[in-house]
């Protein structure tokens, strides 16, 4: 019963979409996407997820196409949320992104990033390391009753159910290949263009700015 419930609120989901994105793009001068905004509704975006359950989010499903015009939108934004899905699937993400993109438009992605994770185990006791070691073992693995980095590791990808975690080189190239250039890394919060300047939350999502500072890249692109 409560499986069929949530199908019937997919489908409505799905059906209501339309109707509220037509209605975002006519009312608004600067479009702005968020993809898997969860529950960080971001004024003057459309704010999309897979499971819209926050007061204005609207159905998206990141992994497939968007259904949404091209050359919409002056901005894209996702946090937290490619690792979620498959290569493959990321690929059309991003292809998707740049299509929904007006030329000049910016795509900013902040997701894990590999180095830091195998840092852990290559140099666990390194102070940074350390401390994100303890953070992930004290919050979500106090069971094991150690320090363990191999249990930290492992958690970054099934306790968070990733399924591909980018390195810097494999993103950038995913970004190129999808149509974008000049590709930056920037730092958490940080952003040459104010309105991409302090949009993320997952530190919040996670109760840790450190473990999300220590975890996080972040990359901007520009749609040519």
């Amino acid at each position: 019963m409560a499986s069929l419930r949530f199908r019937l609120r997919q489908q409505y989901w799905r059906w209501t979409a339309p109707g509220k994105i037509s209605a975002y793009l006519r009312e608004t001068q600067s479009p702005r996407l968020q993809i898997g905004a969860g529950y960080n509704m971001l004024s003057g975006w459309l704010n999309t997820t897979l499971y819209p359950f926050a007061p204005g989010a609207v159905y998206l499903d990141a992994s497939q196409p968007f259904p949404l015009p091209s050359a919409a939108f002056d901005y894209v934004f996702s946090e937290h949320v490619i690792e979620h899905i498959e290569f493959e699937e990321a690929a059309l993400m991003l292809s998707e992104s740049a299509r929904v993109l007006k030329s000049g438009g910016r795509i900013r992605l902040a997701t894990p990033d590999l180095a830091q994770i195998i840092a852990l185990y290559v140099q666990p006791g390194a102070p940074a390391q350390q401390a994100y070691i303890r953070w992930i073992m004290d919050n979500f693995r106090p069971q094991i009753g150690e320090y363990n980095p191999a249990q930290v590791i492992n958690h970054s990808f099934h306790g968070w159910r990733h399924k591909f975690i980018y390195d810097e080189p494999t993103l950038i190239k995913a970004l190129t290949v999808a149509g974008f250039s000049a590709v930056t890394r920037v730092e958490p919060g940080q952003s040459g263009d104010e309105n991409l300047r302090g949009i993320e939350q997952h530190g919040d999502y996670v109760g840790s700015d450190a473990a999300m500072r220590y975890e996080t890249m972040v990359f901007e692109a520009v749609k040519p």
